[in-house]
């Protein structure tokens, strides 16, 4: 169905054209009616005033609007039957913009009801009575005055800026946002982009996001997405991917906003779908069998498949695991952030996390310590410890997708641990948790070897400062089955020459 902005648009546009007949008539630059007038006078025997002229021609475009008037009333519309069909054919050859019986039906009476206000405003025009013409006039062109473009017009362009504007990008993000913007076209179709910015359409996005199959491409190559949302039990993306999405949707409307094709306040801003469940409470622990693989994996197989080399992974995969703490944590580490207490035990001064409140040391196990770790930060010549952000590092480590030849991607995880989707890296903090608690019974003592924020006040920093030989004990204490340091100390040799 055409959206409402582009049918006004349309009506204005007809309108216009209209109003500028009405101009030329005013002017004296075009007679209408010229040959009935002409015929009356022929009947009358004589000419008629100028007078008389003009309220014949008034007579006339009135009994027009009431010709137009019946028409809508009866939806016998057929004068402009014609007109819409050369119109639809326009928008299909131009712009790519369907148009169904349907809606040709709605634009034959909108521009049967504009027909009838141009020739209600045209019989003013012969009477002298300008009035009708110029509210018209006023109205058609503030309308016409507002900004207007199609969804496809808009992502072609924001395509040419994004990529210009960013000259160092890589191939696969680039492919990424082509990939972004041509799932939301077909989401959405080709409307105005006036009519994308409306909570009715976010909605529609959300709604079709939360269906949308998983490597749609491969797996539905013909089929249209209607067609595909009818059918059941197929896999879907995950709420991850669909925020991708909808935050690429958001960056759309605020480029088009900055191209001012839009003037209108952006309606997705704050409306990704919540992730925290999906991406933590719903994911499965390792358990002794996952982690056997994984410290086998980490001995045995390569951390890096491309330039530059990332040996420093290893450490990251093992901060998960006998820290527990969230990937985000871990990559924003700097040497700065190990330190040492007044009492000499060295901690992780934890700094960035998911809420600001989370800062605080968190004493370094000693397994860390025995595998050489403090010796490679030391070693280091660069203030942050790893070179990976949360989302590299996620992409190489719990990456599985198919390339658009039809090869399997698989990440560390997939290819060398575990092919259940319900674990990833963050199943390790869940592991970390349940082993912490099998150690101690406590719940508040769980949360703080897991780095959560207990505040920001004066008691709270000087309790967690002094907290951290405790939680160091606790930390030894804990179970290592599956783990085989010995294999992981050579491995740290292999790699670090330690």
């Amino acid at each position: 169905m055409l959206d409402a902005t582009l049918q006004r648009l349309l009506i204005n546009l007809y309108l216009r054209n209209g109003l500028n007949e009405l101009q030329a008539i005013a002017n004296g630059t075009k007679v209408p009616y010229e040959d009935i007038v002409q015929r009356k006078e022929a009947q009358a025997g004589y000419a008629l005033t100028n007078e008389d002229r003009q309220e014949l021609r008034a007579t006339i475009a009135e009994k027009m609007a009431g010709y137009s008037k019946a028409d809508l009333a009866a939806g016998d519309s057929w004068m402009h039957n014609e007109y819409a069909a050369k119109v639809a054919c326009m928008l299909q050859e131009q712009h790519g913009v369907s148009v169904s019986n349907a809606d040709k039906k709605v634009l034959v009476r909108q521009y049967e009801n504009a027909s009838k206000k141009l020739s209600e405003a045209e019989a003013g025009i012969h009477r002298g009575e300008w009035g009708l013409y110029e509210a018209l006039k006023d109205r058609v062109d503030a309308e016409l005055s507002k900004p207007y473009a199609l969804l496809a017009d808009v992502l072609e362009k924001y395509a040419l800026w994004y990529s210009a504007s960013r000259p160092n990008i890589k191939a696969g993000t680039l492919d990424d946002m082509h990939v972004e913007c041509r799932v939301l076209l077909e989401i959405i179709g080709n409307i105005s982009i006036a009519e994308v910015n409306t909570l009715d359409t976010l909605t529609r996005v959300k709604t079709i996001l939360r269906r949308y199959p998983l490597n749609r491409v491969q797996k539905f190559p013909n089929q249209a997405l209607s067609a595909i949302l009818k059918v059941t039990g197929y896999p879907v993306i995950a709420i991850k991917t669909a925020n991708e999405y909808i935050k690429r949707l958001k960056a759309v409307l605020d480029y088009a906003n900055k191209a001012k094709a839009l003037n209108s306040v952006n309606v997705v801003t704050g409306e990704l779908f919540c992730t925290e469940k999906a991406e933590e409470e719903e994911r499965s622990a390792y358990d002794t069998a996952d982690i056997t693989r994984l410290i086998d994996a980490m001995c045995t197989k390569p951390l890096w498949r491309y330039n530059p080399a990332k040996p420093e992974r290893f450490w990251i995969i093992l901060i998960a695991l006998f820290q527990g703490f969230r990937l985000g944590n871990i990559v924003g580490l700097t040497k700065r952030d190990i330190c040492q207490t007044d009492k000499g035990a060295w901690v992780f001064n934890l700094r960035s996390g998911k809420t600001k409140a989370t800062v605080r040391p968190v004493a370094i196990c000693d397994s860390l310590q025995l595998l050489g770790f403090l010796d490679w930060v030391n070693s280091l010549n660069r203030d942050r410890l790893f070179q990976d952000s949360a989302d590299s590092f996620s992409k190489w480590y719990n990456r599985t997708d198919t390339r658009p030849d039809g090869t399997k991607y698989e990440g560390f995880e997939a290819a060398f641990i575990t092919r259940d989707r319900k674990k990833c890296l963050y199943s390790l903090r869940h592991s970390f948790a349940g082993n912490v608690f099998d150690v101690t019974g406590d719940y508040k003592i769980t949360s703080d070897m897991m780095g959560h924020s207990t505040g920001g006040s004066v008691t709270a920093r000087y309790t967690k400062a002094t907290k951290a030989e405790t939680l160091k004990a606790i930390s030894d204490k804990m179970s290592r089955d599956g783990i085989d340091l010995e294999r992981l100390k050579a491995r740290a040799v292999e790699l670090f020459g330690m």
